[in-house]
């Protein structure tokens, strides 16, 4: 039983620089804090935040019921939240309150429970059987995280993926690939521009490029990597003409399929997320089917939402799901979103958002559900680097316990 004896928030500054918050939770003379990401990116099938200001005013209205009551279980108080809000889309509390209070719940039940917070989740997950996830470094980034002034590629995220599940030493091949990469770029004056999640910024019209310039890396640091991207077509797509477009480009869905075919071919690719709009999901139907070695991951199409999830997985759309706490709100939702995909025998990869805090709550999540992957963006950026030190610290415990 867990009980809230008072909570207090503020506005903190995200990796962005735009304005986010905080929130403790009072319990027994502890305090449970967690803060919020948000993301540039969104789809439209997301939970809504409310501005900052607005949300610190929504945590009164949230303590004047909860500190009367004493709650069992994570889902009781996420429930709680949810009818006490009572807007499909979580936009009377706002979403960013809502999960911000779940997170620090979650934080508080697990201290209760004398459990580490992973344990906590992984008891939450139906059937889950802890693992380390492998490491999905953003290390160029385009799309929308770049100023476009930069004029940066199209496809958002250009991915690194250490062949490893050992975090420690993904990390560390992690810097040794940046190293690297550094020098491929440094001929072209692209080493020092940097994106919203901390990867370097490349100016060009081509979407292959990104990957051309990675490749260049593996060849010369060695093939201990995968690559991966994040195209974010919902951002490219122009629904008025019916065509993807980015600056003076435009692409069929025809069109992007063929180019997607091609990389997969001469790349490899471990992964391609939201290669199509969140509302094509016949395009998206046509990629999974072809390409079944390939992770096809929906993240605007499904949106850590079981209702999107089963609409992607009866249209046989993808066959691997982002995992993003705010997309959906609450601790409980995200587990539920998890399980489902589970039940679908997709792979599961665990993110961050663009506008990050130094909160670590994601990596915990990851490896307490299995996750297969956690992206967190480039370690360079304080931000990012925080969730994959917590992975690596979890290691070592862990390995301390054994060796005990």
């Amino acid at each position: 039983m867990a009980k809230i004896e008072a909570a207090r928030g503020r506005i903190i500054e995200d990796s962005r620089g735009e304005k986010t918050i905080e929130i403790d939770l009072l319990s027994r003379g502890r305090e449970f804090k967690s803060s919020v990401p948000s993301g540039k990116s969104r789809g439209k099938f997301e939970a809504k935040p409310i501005a900052p200001e607005k949300a610190l005013e929504s945590l009164e209205r949230v303590m004047r019921v909860a500190g009367k009551k004493n709650f069992e279980t994570q889902r009781e108080f996420d429930d709680f939240l949810i009818n006490l809000d009572g807007t499909p889309d979580k936009s009377s509390l706002g979403a960013n309150l809502i999960l911000a209070l779940s997170i620090s719940f979650a934080r508080l039940a697990a201290a209760e429970e004398n459990l580490p917070l992973y344990e906590f989740l992984r008891r939450q997950s139906a059937g889950a059987s802890s693992s380390f996830p492998r490491l999905l470094f953003n290390l160029i980034n385009g799309g929308v995280h770049v100023s476009a002034s930069d004029s940066p590629l199209p496809f958002q995220e250009y991915l690194a993926v250490p062949k490893t599940s050992s975090p420690e030493a993904a990390l560390k091949t992690g810097f040794e690939f940046i190293e690297t990469l550094k020098g491929v770029l440094a001929p072209r004056g692209e080493a020092d521009r940097f994106g919203d999640e901390g990867g370097f910024v490349v100016s060009g019209l081509d979407p292959e490029l990104g990957l051309e310039l990675l490749d260049e890396a593996r060849r010369v640091y060695g093939d201990r990597v995968d690559l991966s991207i994040d195209a974010a077509a919902s951002s490219l797509w122009d629904a008025r003409e019916s065509v993807y477009k980015w600056r003076s480009q435009t692409w069929t869905g025809e069109e992007l399929l063929k180019i997607y075919e091609w990389i997969i071919k001469r790349y490899g690719l471990l992964s391609i997320e939201d290669p199509f709009d969140e509302e094509r999901m016949e395009e998206w139907e046509t990629l999974s089917r072809e390409r079944r070695g390939v992770w096809i991951i929906g993240d605007d199409l499904t949106a850590t939402n079981v209702e999107r999830m089963k609409k992607a997985a009866q249209a046989r759309a993808a066959n691997g799901v982002i995992i993003k706490p705010n997309q959906i709100g609450t601790v409980s939702e995200t587990i539920a979103a998890v399980n489902l995909a589970r039940q679908f025998d997709w792979k599961v990869v665990v993110s961050h958002r663009s506008g990050e805090t130094d909160d670590d709550f994601i990596a915990d999540l990851a490896y307490g559900i299995g996750a297969d992957g956690l992206k967190s963006g480039s370690p360079l950026q304080g931000e990012r680097l925080v969730k994959y030190k917590r992975l690596v610290q979890i290691e070592k415990s862990l390995k301390q316990e054994v060796n005990k």
